[in-house]
């Protein structure tokens, strides 16, 4: 359901934590490029994210052949320039902010724009090009400024979205209430393997590697109404477990199927994880970790304070059933571990002295 945080009077400032829970115009862009002979590259859409007062990701992933097994969505063993466009209305009439970027093979020709210099609290419109074709228009916005009152915010919040058992008809609903931000709060794809299901996944497998992750990913993002929510406003993510496999605790397994080195596969998770999402180059990988906790700020409205309760934590004490141990009265156990427990006590006393 959507929230609404604030209002137009005096609206009193939130402190949010945000942790795991459970087409074109005809128009060129600025910069020309001759066209190549590649099939339409856009089919898994646009997103934005992490916005702040002067700023915004911008994301996309070319691919003609998404679910292809090895995972490169059917493209070609090089480099592509991608030209982006930012403007403020959607027909491209007033253009903002335009450049390029390259998308590498190595990292399945995504793109991450971080795009600043926009005014803040403010509405835009994006789309990129390449190889001579037009991307979707996506809508996006800035957070207020921050010493801004906010206003009235629309905040859409969803997580634990299984392909398998629905059609996301949720998502063309978020997108049809236009709202301000959506705050996705953990699972976005599953790993498991296809069941007697309404859809199957892809691969049928239990996904595992970096080419069945990326699969994954990619089959989540062909769906139409998915698509929509993310053109429609600027998202701002995190994971909980399914996002690499079922109930993991920092490099502890639930359990031994399927079998393998599971700091490669959580590796593998979370690389395909940062190249699907509109996240910041700060988020990228890094020796098998990927540094997710992160604060946003909306004005004087509302902090969002993004938390890893995956990466970090103890492993659940007494084994995974509902039980009572001595373990689970130790007070040295944590779920976001002892650096980002002291970030988030840090981020919130600083709140509450202003």
């Amino acid at each position: 359901m959507p929230t609404t945080v604030g209002s137009t009077t005096r609206p009193k400032r939130r402190t949010i934590l945000v942790g795991g829970l459970a087409a074109a115009g005809a128009t060129l862009l600025p910069v020309a490029r001759a066209k190549a002979a590649l099939a339409y590259p856009f089919l898994l859409g646009v997103a934005s994210g992490d916005p702040t007062p002067d700023g915004v990701v911008l994301w996309t992933r070319l691919a003609v052949a998404p679910l292809n097994p090895d995972g490169f969505g059917g493209m070609p063993g090089t480099p592509i320039t991608v030209d982006w466009e930012v403007a403020a209305d959607e027909s491209f009439g007033q253009p903002i902010r335009s450049g390029s970027a390259v998308a590498q093979y190595p990292s399945a020709h995504t793109v991450h724009v971080e795009v600043d210099g926009l005014e803040p609290g403010a509405e835009y419109f994006y789309r990129f090009r390449a190889a001579g074709h037009l991307s979707p228009v996506g809508r996006t916005r800035t957070a207020p400024a921050a010493t801004s009152a906010g206003g009235r915010t629309t905040v859409l919040t969803a997580s634990c979205a299984d392909y398998r058992i629905g059609y996301y008809t949720v998502y063309r609903h978020m997108a049809d209430e236009h709202p301000d931000l959506v705050l996705f709060l953990g699972d976005y794809i599953y790993e498991t393997y296809s069941s007697s299901s309404l859809r199957q996944h892809a691969p049928t497998y239990e996904v595992t590697t970096l080419a069945d992750y990326r699969v994954r990913h990619a089959q989540y993002k062909t769906d139409p109404n998915l698509q929509a929510a993310h053109a429609a406003a600027p998202w701002i993510v995190v994971w909980d477990d399914h996002e690499v496999e079922n109930n993991y605790a920092g490099m502890v397994r639930a359990d031994a199927s399927p079998p393998g080195d599971f700091a490669l596969r959580r590796a593998a998770a979370y690389q395909a994880y940062y190249e699907h999402m509109p996240l910041r180059a700060a988020q990228r990988p890094v020796n098998q970790y990927l540094p997710l906790y992160r604060r946003l700020g909306w004005g004087q409205l509302a902090t969002f304070h993004l938390l890893d309760t995956r990466q970090y934590r103890d492993d659940q004490a007494c084994g995974d059933g509902i039980k009572v141990c001595a373990d689970a009265k130790l007070a040295t156990r944590s779920i976001m571990g002892v650096q980002q427990e002291a970030w988030l006590l840090n981020g919130l006393g600083q709140r509450l002295t202003t």
